[in-house]
């Protein structure tokens, strides 16, 4: 038999073949892939392709059926179905292959891991891997930068180039902003506002030292590939715990009270180079005493 084009195959760093695409769709196949029969008494499973089917060993329930996607083969069947028609397996090089039992792995696939074909060129194929909650959500991973050039990190900083938020927002709102590279793509990492007052509290409402709550509080947007969201709202210390990914929130007692609140994002927002994406923090009522230190930090990797 044949081998179908090595562009619709995907194959690993040494060679082997770990997925294919069939009529739009990516397959994976099992890490020790070849079908098996199944057996009928005693005697163990083995390969199809060195095992004659015999009493003790049952046929396989598939057939190779001649493959469309593949008009280029001289008339060869490469592609294995069940009874209902459905792709099980393939034929590569004369063995046959099976797929995972929870076979494909294109964007729209059931379960919590989804994986993508990020090359198309011939003989090599990588995958990107998202996961998911049970209900859906993606689950953000921390990312490490392939180089230190790759870092970017800043504080979000007003239109002067300050990056203190203890400002008077009352009036006339004050707007803080991590802007998108002039030319690289920056996938964003975490965002992290650190404060220090003579007192932090909870349980009364303040904001920071500054009796509250505020009255429009503190605004936290992201605005990536062009559409804005709204992160979260602060209007009082508490808001800050629930802001913060888990693990992301630290509250100091000591001569100078500390609270760290950091949002875990782990590449999930991608800000598009040249582009007018950013993290914008809008400080809309008077904060300018809420402490002696009040920064909003954001970490985030350069792409490509």
């Amino acid at each position: 038999m044949s081998d179908i084009s090595p562009a619709s195959i995907l194959y690993d760093a040494d060679g082997h073949p770990v997925g294919v695409v069939l009529d739009g769709a990516l397959y994976r196949l099992q890490a020790e892939a070849q079908l098996q029969t199944k057996a009928k008494g005693s005697t163990a499973a083995a390969h199809p392709t060195s095992v004659p089917i015999d009493a003790n060993r049952q046929a396989l329930s598939v057939a190779l059926v001649k493959d469309p996607a593949f008009p280029n083969d001289p008339g060869v069947d490469v592609r294995v179905v069940d009874n209902s028609g459905n792709p099980v397996g393939i034929v590569l090089d004369g063995t046959i292959y099976r797929f995972q039992t929870d076979a494909k792995i294109a964007r729209g696939a059931s379960g919590l891991v989804h994986l993508d074909a990020i090359d198309t060129e011939s003989e090599r194929g990588r995958l990107k891997a998202t996961l998911y909650t049970p209900e859906g959500e993606s689950v953000a991973l921390g990312a490490v930068a392939s180089t230190a050039t790759a870092i970017r990190n800043d504080f979000a900083k007003d239109s002067g180039g300050s990056p203190s938020l203890l400002v008077d927002g009352d009036t006339t709102p004050v707007v803080f902003t991590y802007d998108a590279h002039p030319t690289q793509d920056v996938s964003l990492q975490e965002v992290k506002f650190v404060m220090a007052s003579n007192s932090i509290t909870f349980g009364t409402d303040y904001f920071g030292a500054t009796s509250g709550p505020l009255a429009n509080g503190l605004l936290v947007e992201v605005t990536a590939g062009g559409v804005t969201g709204t992160v979260a709202l602060l209007k009082q210390n508490e808001d800050f715990v629930n802001f913060a990914s888990p693990g992301g929130f630290e509250w100091v007692v000591s001569s100078k009270d500390l609270l760290a609140s950091t949002w875990l994002v782990g590449g999930g927002l991608k800000l598009e180079g040249g582009s007018a994406d950013k993290v914008s923090i809008t400080v809309q009522d008077d904060i300018d005493s809420a402490g002696v230190y009040f920064r909003a930090f954001v970490r985030g990797n350069l792409l490509g």
